[in-house]
């Protein structure tokens, strides 16, 4: 049988088992204590992870690393497998609690990259065209931002040159209107002036409610908690006592076998100084 630290098996079969559990199990704020929302999470103090004297003097010189980019990757496993709806954080004055969270995936409304410094965007990479028509077209349309409608690009002088009639002219305004739509003057990167990419797969962002609790105060006596979602939320809560196992075994095994060596860095600084001419 697995050794756990924080996760209790659960007779899933027994309604009144699995409300003992979610009713019984330990509960933190959300936010602050004034908020008063609180919801599923273990406390992660290093005098209550279980570590013998020897672990716990190793933990405390640990404090000032960044020791938890070592230890987080079953968070982001435990965020990805619930579809990004729920995810882990810490809370308390220092961090030391596990706190079950609901979250969302958001877009950043970032259309574009520069591959060189790795600056985003928010406008996309014009396309380009083969048509000499198009690419005048083209020039005119991102010269005004697209910000007129299809009718006064006819009265530009390099419109009204073309060789086409008006009607061709407006089909082609209006679908490459569209083609341009949200797209910069160029492909430039506003910080290193290297040419930009358009994202493929727009990116996200994981968007965090600090502020709402789950399953504050709840009975789970209800007629809408049923035997499923019961179980659902049992799975979820054991799924959360998991990761904060998983977590905690990381720490461990990063305090057995790694220890703090100081060092010095120096960084270059400017200063302005007098030269004669």
């Amino acid at each position: 049988m697995p050794n756990y630290f924080f996760r209790r098996n659960v007779n899933c079969r027994s309604r009144s088992s699995m409300v003992d559990f979610l009713t019984g199990h330990f509960r933190y704020y959300t936010m602050k204590s004034w908020n008063c929302t609180s919801s599923y999470a273990h406390c992660i103090k290093l005098y209550r992870l279980g570590l013998t004297s020897i672990q716990s003097d190793t933990a405390y010189e640990m404090l000032d690393t960044d020791f938890w980019d070592e230890i987080r990757e079953p968070i982001d496993d435990f965020t990805a497998s619930q579809d990004n709806r729920y995810t882990i954080g810490t809370n308390g004055r220092s961090g030391g609690y596990l706190v079950l969270y609901e979250s969302r995936s958001e877009l950043t409304g970032h259309l574009s990259y520069c591959p060189t410094c790795g600056q985003r965007n928010f406008t996309k990479v014009p396309p380009t065209f083969e048509n000499a028509n198009e690419q005048v077209i083209a020039k005119e349309i991102l010269r005004s931002q697209n910000s007129w409608l299809p009718i006064v690009y006819l009265s530009q002088t390099s419109v009204a040159e073309l060789q086409l009639p008006d009607n061709e002219k407006l089909a082609l305004i209006t679908r490459i209107k569209s083609q341009l739509a949200n797209c910069s003057g160029s492909d430039a990167c506003g910080a290193c002036r290297n040419p930009r990419r358009n994202f493929t797969v727009p990116p996200s962002k994981l968007s965090v409610y600090p502020g709402k609790g789950m399953d504050q105060s709840e009975s789970f006596d209800r007629e809408e908690w049923s035997i499923g979602r019961l179980r659902d939320r049992v799975d979820l809560v054991c799924a959360f006592d998991a990761a904060c196992d998983a977590i905690r075994a990381n720490y461990t095994n990063l305090i057995n076998n790694c220890h703090v060596v100081e060092s010095v860095e120096y960084q270059p600084i400017v200063v302005k100084r007098l030269a004669w001419v």
